[in-house]
């Protein structure tokens, strides 16, 4: 009965799976759709002086720093309804 009435959340497991969903997919997604980041690389080494290692270098950390912010988002959304929760709690 509490969850038809929206006094207990399910958002916390949802969250979590939709951040290893995301987690995987990004990747499997990047994989995939290698050769669009092959020819990304080849434009910008054709226009700009850049050595390919840097490129490669520049795009795994570019790719660990959108997966760092990706759980972080998650995080914060956890820690918000679990405040949430704890306020319900606190109130009743």
């Amino acid at each position: 009965m509490e969850f038809l009435t929206f006094d207990s959340f399910i958002s916390i497991p949802v969250l979590i799976a939709f951040y290893y969903l995301g987690a995987l997919l990004i990747p499997a997604l990047l994989w995939t759709e290698r050769s669009w980041v092959i020819k990304v690389t080849d434009i910008l080494v054709q226009h700009f002086p850049i050595a390919t290692s840097r490129l490669i270098i520049g795009f795994m950390l570019l790719f660990m720093f959108f997966e760092l912010m990706w759980r972080m988002m998650f995080e914060m959304l956890i820690g918000y309804f679990k405040m949430i929760e704890y306020l319900h709690l606190i109130a009743s």
